[in-house]
């Protein structure tokens, strides 16, 4: 009994020992589990804490960037108000507005004449209106409601080159003369350069405008003294003249004796205003102030009262705003409106090198010609001077050591002044068409011009003000084109120019780019060889011995001039 109770007892203790560690198991198992429990709900915590930081950090930067928007632009308009007019209207330009052509008509309410927007798309082969395009026009188009539109005014339209600035106003204009069926000097069109006129005259004989004449200043029907008051019938010239597309420097001198010519005149459009404002020897604003008096004038003494009255617009373009010290501020502007864009994208790449000398540049040229341009077939490239001396010189430096290396790998021109206009044109049209891979000029073509094809700029020389690199960087990356590479050669005082450039353009870095030493050895060692050839060609240039802009191979110059 004993033994069997024992048994019993100890068979019991044994369950009660089993039972107690499945308990406690089962009391881990929960307890791990409600730690687990803890844990991801302390991590989810930590997240949400976490995501609620991030938010935070990104309302933050979101705060910034729209306090930097806002400063920016307050900074603007008041820039503009201080340079053109304290009650200007200020528009800034929507750049995701680009309106499908075919699509204007229907959604716009100042219609475009059917035969623009078909030659748009025949003829130009464009499907869309950019975006200063899709702003812009639906102003300059109130001319159809009269001068007593609330909206309407006189335009200046400030956009980046390359966006469509030039067909923008050209479009209002010839529209004008189609609605209007026009048949006097209605508008006049000013611009800084000769090449512009060109242009100009160019994209509005594209329309095919029946019965349009679009005429510019020809010195061929002046004397020899060149004196505009002289012309032989002027007012019969210009009698059949719609648009007159000149230069400010001839304007002057046919204006001021002959004002009645441009007394029905209902456009004056100014292009690359800023720097006709700055550089240019004529009073602009005088001039324009003039023709609106005249205009004015004409339109008090009309016999007909019951005609309409009508204001001469004024429409200012540039890629720039003039600056304050310009004084526009003395233009008789009628309710100023004013049209802005800012590029908030990277348009080209761009890099500099620093650099001492004349010299130095041209190692660096040299070099990258040689070694970092793919595809030299299709190399279509700007080479920016300071001036015709420095343009001539790397002119002859650079055809005659490519002849000294046997290289014939480009065609290279330089445009200058001092060329007929028959061979600038020339230059030009194979620039253009790719037949010369390389011009060299200075800023008389940094303004205005359409090059498409252009994918690389040289600022060779640096200019004194940004807005003229401005202008420079302005043929690459135009609407349509390649993306394009700018380079930069400087001095460490120039550094100033290039950063107030970009940030004008909305480019946050440049970066600096440099060749070892060692690597350019061949190439100083050739130039030092070529500076005695070189310097001897163009004082025989000078003693008029040999032509100055005409290619001679090195073989050609050892035998007319030795060494």
């Amino acid at each position: 009994m004993k033994s069997s109770f024992f048994i019993n007892h100890l068979e019991k203790f044994s369950k009660d020992e089993m039972l107690r560690k499945e308990n406690f198991d089962e009391l881990v198992r929960i307890d791990i589990e409600e730690n687990n429990k803890k844990i991801i709900s302390f991590d989810n915590i930590n997240d949400s804490n976490n995501n609620n930081n991030n938010n935070n950090n990104n309302n933050n930067v979101d705060d910034i960037i729209l306090k930097k928007e806002k400063k920016r632009k307050k900074k603007k308009i008041e820039q503009i108000r201080n340079t053109l007019s304290s009650n200007c209207r200020v528009i800034e330009i929507n750049d995701d507005e680009e309106i499908k052509i075919l699509d204007w008509n229907n959604i716009k309410s100042t219609k475009i004449n059917e035969y623009i927007i078909n030659s748009l798309i025949t003829k130009f082969h464009f499907n869309n209106f950019l975006a200063c395009q899709s702003n812009v026009l639906e102003y300059l188009l109130l001319y159809k409601y009269g001068s007593s539109c609330l909206k309407s005014g006189d335009i200046y339209i400030e956009v980046p080159t390359g966006l469509g600035k030039t067909l923008c106003y050209i479009i209002s204009i010839i529209d004008y003369f189609l609605y209007k069926n026009e048949n006097t000097l209605y508008c006049l069109i000013l611009t800084a350069t000769d090449e512009l006129v060109n242009q100009i005259m160019n994209v509005i004989n594209i329309f095919e405008i029946k019965n349009l004449k679009c005429m510019n200043i020809d010195m061929k029907n002046f004397h020899s003294n060149i004196y505009f008051d002289e012309i032989i019938n002027h007012k019969k010239m210009l009698s059949d003249c719609n648009i007159l597309v000149t230069t400010t420097k001839k304007f002057e001198g046919l204006f001021y004796s002959n004002e009645d010519i441009f007394m029905n005149l209902k456009f004056v459009i100014i292009d690359e205003v800023d720097k006709i404002v700055a550089y240019s020897q004529c009073n602009i604003c005088s001039i324009v102030n003039s023709l609106t008096y005249i205009v004015k004038k004409h339109q008090n003494n009309c016999s007909n009262i019951y005609k309409p009255k009508y204001f001469l617009q004024k429409i200012l373009v540039s890629a720039t705003l003039c600056k304050v010290s310009d004084n526009l501020m003395s233009l008789d502007l009628y309710r100023p409106i004013f049209f802005y864009y800012i590029l908030n994208y990277k348009r080209n790449e761009e890099f500099y090198f620093f650099t001492k000398n004349k010299y130095s540049k041209m190692y660096i040229l040299i070099k990258l010609l040689l070694n970092h341009i793919p595809n030299k077939d299709m190399l279509s490239m700007l080479i920016f001077c300071g001036d015709e001396d420095s343009s001539h010189t790397l002119y002859r430096y650079l055809t005659i050591y490519f002849s000294y290396n046997n290289n014939n790998n480009y065609s290279i021109k330089e445009y200058s002044r001092q060329l007929s206009n028959k061979v600038k044109k020339k230059i030009l049209t194979n620039f253009l068409s790719q037949k010369v891979h390389i011009l060299i000029c200075n800023d008389n073509i940094s303004r205005g011009l359409d090059t498409v094809n252009v994918n690389y700029v040289i600022n060779f020389d640096m200019p004194k003000h940004y807005n003229v690199l401005t202008h420079r960087i302005g043929r690459l990356a135009r609407y349509n084109s390649r993306r394009g590479t700018v380079y930069h050669f400087i001095k460490k005082s120039e550094n100033i120019i290039m950063n107030k450039s970009a940030k004008q353009r909305n480019v946050n870095l440049i970066e600096q780019k440099r060749f070892k030493k060692n690597t350019l050895i061949d190439i100083k060692n050739n130039i030092m060889n070529l500076k005695k050839i070189v310097k001897n060609t163009i004082h025989m240039e000078r003693k008029e011995k040999i032509k100055p802009h005409k290619f001679y191979s090195y073989d050609e110059l050892i035998k007319l001039i030795g060494t």
